[in-house]
């Protein structure tokens, strides 16, 4: 885990910047230029396939970024898997695992909570990387439904956000049923659906959301990885109060 310094101490409710991109283990030569570029201007890094070697370890301590890795498995003695970085501290993380049906090798998820400045609920992070290789969607649902009961009694703000694997259209229905359970919303990539990553011509990078308002937000397409990383900005949106006038006797 990294260090905040003393002034991050809550989230901005007026601007969260969150960046969720998988970084395809930094096995390309460009990967760390690019992770210096695109993570330090962000509140929230939601990374998948990070691999916590010696070089990243640097990034995050010169960026001072709090972390959490959930380890799916070890590449080269070095632990490998979901991370969520942040400039504030998360008040809790936890995780979960999921085994690959055919090639054994674990899948992971991370949950993080974040203190709002001003706010009484705290941001809830969760950080995906799913299933991939299955004949069927039977583990593929057993690792979302995992991670849905773990977020279903937050009341606060919501990101979720992660490398679906959502190759087919059998599997982003479940997604999508998912985010609708959660009340969540997805951003609309209607502008920049050329930049996002397609495998048999479904994406299989999201971010879904609730009790928030998107800003601004984009892709970015890159050499360092096979996925391209998508940024947004938030604002914490408040539902409007409903006043109830007690007439006087």
């Amino acid at each position: 885990k990294g260090s905040a310094s003393q002034q991050d101490k809550a989230l901005d409710p007026s601007r969260i910047s969150i960046l969720n991109w998988n970084i395809y283990k930094g096995q390309r030569d460009n990967w760390k230029s690019d992770f210096q570029r695109y993570s330090y201007i962000h509140d929230v890094v939601i990374i998948q396939e990070a691999h916590l070697d010696d070089e990243m370890k640097k990034l995050l301590d010169s960026e001072h970024h709090n972390w959490s890795l959930n380890a799916a498995f070890f590449l080269n003695s070095k632990p490998t898997g979901v991370m969520t970085a942040s400039k504030v501290k998360p008040v809790y993380s936890c995780g979960q695992r999921t085994t690959e049906p055919l090639i054994r090798l674990p899948k992971t998820s991370l949950i993080s909570y974040y203190p709002v400045a001003g706010e009484e609920q705290n941001l809830l992070v969760a950080n995906i990387h799913s299933i991939n290789f299955t004949f069927g969607v039977d583990v593929y649902k057993e690792q979302l439904d995992a991670l849905y009961e773990a977020m279903k009694h937050h009341q606060g703000p919501v990101v979720l956000a992660g490398d679906f694997n959502t190759w087919s259209d059998e599997r982003m229905k479940i997604v999508m049923e998912m985010a609708d359970r959660l009340s969540l919303s997805s951003l609309n990539y209607t502008n920049h659906n050329h930049t996002r990553t397609l495998v048999l011509g479904n994406a299989l990078d999201h971010v879904f959301y609730r009790g928030l308002e998107p800003l601004e937000h984009d892709t970015w397409h890159v050499t360092s990885s096979d996925h391209n990383p998508t940024r947004v900005s938030f604002r914490v949106k408040h539902e409007p109060q409903t006043h109830i006038d007690v007439a006087k006797n």
